[in-house]
């Protein structure tokens, strides 16, 4: 094989120097880049999940203020004035009172039972009829919550200095006299601008310069709050928004109408106390290029000071390595034999200085150390993965398992069918031939779940005598895999189990499945599902299968 001349003339101690030089720098190099790839990764998500707090504060302090006004609203079914015909003029100063008192109260009305205005703050508005409106046909009904909305007779009639169109929230409840007839429904408009108060208590002067933007989209994905450009616009393109049912914070990296992409924040109103919550959706999103700025800084810092190690260190090697080349050579020679496990390696001792021996004395004692450690660590792993008793997988296990197998199964285009399964019969072989017997019984069990598997499946314990099996397939497959491994799991379980003592024990089994994502996107729904279709096996007549119904 050709070599180039000038590598010819050097001597092997000097191939080994330049080789132990290039190794450590080699090796400081990747540990930088390793550093600074998870260091990223771990920057990344902060940012994401400070994203979804700030999202989270932004909607929580919406429902509370909403929740006060509600309140406010009840508190107002006790003025006397309301239940008495003569006191109408007394009934228009409390409540110009009250919205004296709050500047997001831009009207209150009281109508009587046919919906026409009565009393109003400045008097606005008295005696026109809104028994049209759904402010007064729901309010006649009990204490309602509207949505978001333009104003329509106020629009004219209100002061408006932003020249913008008024918007609305209506509360709106029923008024009763002392025998619990309908004297009017109570009336109150909260003027949109509360929430922009909310929306710029939210951005400190340091926020503003990281161009983040909060919105506040409605339960249709409509903007309600937000830049000018994009008020009133749906936003159904983005594809992380909640579902109606996730008041859970959450982040994802979203691709926004415009094309650029986001770091973006979620949390949908849940409601508070006495506000039942309107669906809304508060938004939080910053430019990836900001957002991500620090880590880009942090990752060219690490790097920058690895490459700076490496030299170092490599610069050390080269000038240790030129005094102790072949005692360091054996120790590096015996520390990758150790790294790739081969069994009766050790690290030797070397005598030719006291620094030498006491180096590979001390690396001898840290390997042997760190064997330990390992064997330790990974005997810890299996015992907090495996249920004692049968040796399957347990539930912490199957957690792990699923996180991997999503990702994967939606890369290979396949579905998985998830199978709960409960002992039938169970019980009684514990009452009567004894908990040892029971034990022994779901050891046989065991076996005879791992026979029915196919290789890649997986079956773990839940505990008790209820186990889930987890099947991976292509879509059209699904359905016939579940019946396939589920007949052989009745028939297997249904055969007579010999105990000790030449006892003997029959057991069924019933099960419950459902697939992802063909019955839901999320697995722990399926999961759920599936569950729910164990105990319907069960109502049935048990040791049968239910697959989940939609």
């Amino acid at each position: 094989m050709f070599k180039p001349a000038f590598i010819s003339r050097l001597s092997l101690r000097s191939r080994f120097i330049a080789l132990i030089a290039t190794l450590i720098f080699a090796t400081t190099l990747l540990l930088g880049w390793v550093a600074a790839r998870e260091t990223a990764h771990q920057l990344e998500s902060n940012i994401g999940y400070a994203a979804s707090e700030s999202a989270y504060q932004m909607v929580d302090k919406l429902d509370r203020s909403m929740d006060a006004r509600v309140k406010e609203v009840k508190l107002l079914l006790g003025i006397q004035a309301l239940t008495n015909d003569n006191d109408l003029s007394v009934l228009r100063e409390q409540l110009e009172l009250l919205q004296s008192n709050h500047n997001v109260v831009s009207w209150i009305g009281f109508t009587n039972p046919e919906g026409i205005i009565q009393v109003a703050t400045d008097g606005t508005l008295e005696g026109e009829s809104i028994a049209a409106r759904p402010v007064f046909i729901e309010g006649r009904q009990a204490l309602w919550v509207g949505d978001v909305h333009e104003a329509l007779l106020l629009a004219k009639l209100l002061p408006n200095p932003s020249g913008e169109a008024l918007k609305f929230v209506d509360i709106a409840t029923p008024v009763t006299d002392q025998n619990g007839e309908l004297r009017g429904v109570l009336a109150v408009h909260l003027s949109w601008e509360w929430a922009r108060y909310v929306e710029n208590s939210m951005l400190s002067p340091s926020v503003h310069q990281q161009d983040t933007e909060m919105l506040l989209l409605s339960a249709d994905n409509t903007v309600l709050l937000g830049p000018a450009e994009m008020i009133g616009q749906p936003l159904n393109t983005l594809k992380h928004l909640p579902s109606r049912d996730n008041p859970t914070p959450q982040w994802a990296i979203e691709t926004w109408p415009s094309g650029e992409r986001f770091v973006t924040g979620y949390t949908r109103s849940s409601g508070f106390e006495d506000f039942p919550g309107l669906g809304w959706v508060a938004v939080s999103r910053q430019p990836i290029a900001t957002a991500f700025a620090p880590v880009k800084q942090l990752q060219a810092a690490i790097m920058g000071t690895g490459v700076l190690l490496a030299l170092v260190f490599a610069l050390i090697g080269w000038i240790i390595a030129s005094r102790m080349v072949a005692p360091l050579t054996r120790l590096a020679r015996a520390a990758d034999r150790i790294k790739e496990g081969e069994n009766g390696d050790t690290i030797p001792l070397e005598s030719g200085s006291p620094e030498l021996k006491r180096l590979s004395t001390s690396m001898r004692n840290m390997v042997d150390r760190l064997l330990v450690q390992n064997y330790t660590i990974n005997r810890l792993e299996d015992l907090a993965n495996t249920d004692p008793l049968t040796g399957l997988p347990n539930r912490a296990f199957l957690n792990q398992y699923l996180q991997l197998a999503i990702p994967e199964a939606e890369r290979n285009l396949q579905s998985m069918a998830v199978i709960f399964i409960d002992l039938d019969g169970f019980k009684q072989v514990n009452d009567e031939l004894g908990h040892h017997a029971g034990d022994l019984l779901l050891i046989e069990i065991t076996q005879r779940l791992k026979n029915a598997l196919r290789s890649g499946d997986v079956v773990a314990r839940l505990g008790g005598d209820e186990f889930v099996m987890v099947l991976k397939t292509k879509p059209e497959n699904l359905e016939m895999l579940t019946h396939e491994v589920s007949k052989r799991l009745l028939n297997a379980i249904a055969d007579p189990i010999l105990l000790p003592e030449n006892e003997q024990a029959t057991v069924g089994c019933s099960l419950g499945a459902a697939w992802w994502p063909q019955h839901g996107h999320h697995i722990n729904t399926v999961m759920k599902l599936a569950d729910v279709a164990l105990y319907t096996a069960k109502s049935q007549g048990k040791h049968q299968l239910v697959i989940h119904t939609p």
